[in-house]
């Protein structure tokens, strides 16, 4: 794990990441920690961070139970309050509850996004990515 965190933290560093990453983590919880974060989300979506490649090496880390999804395949997922879907994973998304929902899409992935009652949902992707977008009654898809 270190040495992925190495790596990791070379490549960011080379990118202008936020002084939140020091490279000091030890843990996969402390690497999904920051990038979670709402400073380490916006650096990665803009600088296309990391590589699909990189982010595989954290596939067999059971990742799932953060809501990230890396090579998932066909998934459907009911009201999830975020869900990260990334490499080839294609998402059926169903949001129906009176709250928010973030789903942030990386390196190719897909989805269809079922809108309805009050739900607000908030989506955001990097070129290559793909959203379908259904709306019904006061639903919003940002």
């Amino acid at each position: 794990m270190e040495s992925i965190i190495k790596n990791i933290y070379e490549q960011a560093k080379a990118l202008g990441a936020c002084d939140l990453f020091t490279g000091k983590e030890k843990t996969v919880d402390d690497i999904v920690k920051l990038f979670l974060s709402t400073k380490g989300m916006e650096f990665c979506l803009r600088n296309h961070f990391p590589n699909l490649a990189t982010f595989r090496l954290f596939k067999p880390y059971g990742l799932q139970k953060y809501g990230i999804y890396i090579d998932a395949g066909s998934i459907t997922l009911r009201n999830p309050k975020r869900a990260i879907l990334v490499g080839r994973t294609v998402a059926n998304i169903r949001c129906d509850t009176l709250e928010r929902h973030e789903i942030t899409l990386f390196q190719a992935a897909s989805a269809t996004i079922n809108a309805s009652g009050w739900s607000v949902v908030s989506v955001q992707g990097v070129r290559g990515t793909q959203v379908i977008k259904n709306v019904s009654e006061h639903a919003i898809i940002l």
